[in-house]
């Protein structure tokens, strides 16, 4: 009976990271239409913020429902309604307030799709690497046929139905999982545990503060990634998803290896380790004097997931059950909103000021900060953290 659960893990995770090959798009479908990059960096921020507010709150929602499968259910079918609808009206004020809306309702779901892998793998002494790999596999397939649905005639509109048709797929195959109801339930005279205990762990206020710079770093250097790509560099649709895809690829072995990364190394030499690494990714991007080059920035994004990963185990593995869903929401927020909330507004306005190479630079400087900081910390002195 325990292999069944793992095999449905192991497939819905494949699946539901292919949701993410669409987002890639956005940001071009948004420059076909004449947007200027300060524009784009504005939709970006304001959905990015409006999530930001949402975020914690939906954590502490799933961590008090009585099935995380369902949650997850409806809020995937609230997003493959909406996604489509963006192509009805092409009006800056239309797109800013309707992407600000499915962005709320799609930032919630990485936390809970997190919360319950995390939570299996921990009750069934299962390694999270893996199941999360599956991820990596995923998207690289499906990556593989969007790029060549977004290189067809007016191909990349297109992209936003094959979104609802994963969405779709995600649904069915989250039946094969069980329900998984949070945690932070009220029953039995028991008393719910106040999501304000993650304030008081200095342990998770550090990594939180860790994953903040590492996803503005990325956030500055991603955001405006595939419009450099494709726009200053030259390259196609096609060769831009080609790019993505080899760079998930590269995300396999990594991501198998995560467990056994931070158990060999620590937590202190994981995190400089990451921190450097992406560095050297944004350094390459910066002095990149080809769409070649561009390939070794993309494959560095393994890197970018990898340290995802890393704080997510470390922080679960910190925090009581009650509040799990709630820290990992916290983790995701950071990931996919702060990063980008101020990547999107600075790195707008730059962008259309300086030019997009420059936010390379600021993505490296800040990576290499970033690293060099947590190794000097005394609290990551030892093999694990004492907090």
């Amino acid at each position: 009976m325990r292999k069944r659960p793992y095999l449905a893990f192991l497939i819905f995770n494949g699946v539901f990271f292919m949701m993410d090959t669409m987002a890639s798009y956005f940001s071009i479908y948004l420059n076909q239409l004449g947007f200027t990059k300060t524009m784009i960096g504005t939709i970006t921020a304001v959905s990015g913020f409006s999530a930001m507010l949402l975020q914690p709150v939906g954590g502490v929602w799933v961590d008090r429902s009585a099935s995380r499968r369902r949650t997850l259910q409806g809020l995937i079918l609230i997003t493959a309604v909406l996604y489509p609808l963006l192509l009805l009206n092409t009006s800056f004020i239309y797109i800013l307030c309707l992407y600000s809306i499915y962005f709320i309702f799609r930032r919630m779901q990485p936390a809970i799709c997190t919360a319950m892998t995390v939570e299996y793998a921990e009750e069934n002494r299962r390694d999270y690497g893996p199941i999360r790999m599956m991820g990596a596999v995923g998207y690289t397939l499906m990556m593989s046929l969007v790029s060549l649905v977004a290189g067809t005639e007016n191909g990349v509109p297109k992209t936003f139905a094959l979104y609802s048709a994963v969405c779709a797929g995600n649904i069915l195959l989250l039946f094969l999982l069980p329900s998984m109801p949070g945690h932070n339930r009220a029953r039995d005279g028991q008393r719910r545990v106040s999501p304000f205990v993650l304030l008081r762990n200095r342990g998770v206020l550090l990594l939180l503060l860790y994953h903040v710079l590492l996803s503005v770093a990325n956030g500055l250097g991603q955001t405006f990634f595939p419009i450099f790509v494709t726009d200053d560099m030259g390259a196609d649709q096609t060769l831009f998803g080609l790019m993505v895809s080899v760079g998930s690829l590269l995300e396999i072995p990594f991501l198998f290896l995560a467990d056994r990364m931070i158990r060999r190394f620590g937590t202190r030499w994981t995190l400089s380790l990451l921190g450097l690494l992406t560095a050297v990714r944004w350094g390459n991007a910066w002095l990149a004097a080809s769409t070649g080059q561009l390939f070794i920035t993309q494959g560095f994004n393994f890197v970018n997931i990898l340290e995802g990963v890393s704080v997510t185990l470390l922080i679960s593995r910190q925090v009581q059950p009650e509040v799990k869903t709630t820290s990992l929401a916290v983790v995701a927020m950071i990931q996919g909103v702060v990063g980008a909330l101020i990547s999107s507004v600075l790195g707008g306005v730059l962008a259309d000021t300086f030019g997009i190479r420059l936010l390379f630079l600021l993505s490296a400087a800040v990576a290499l900060g970033t690293g060099i900081l947590f190794f000097t910390l005394p609290q990551f002195r030892r093999r694990e953290p004492t907090f």
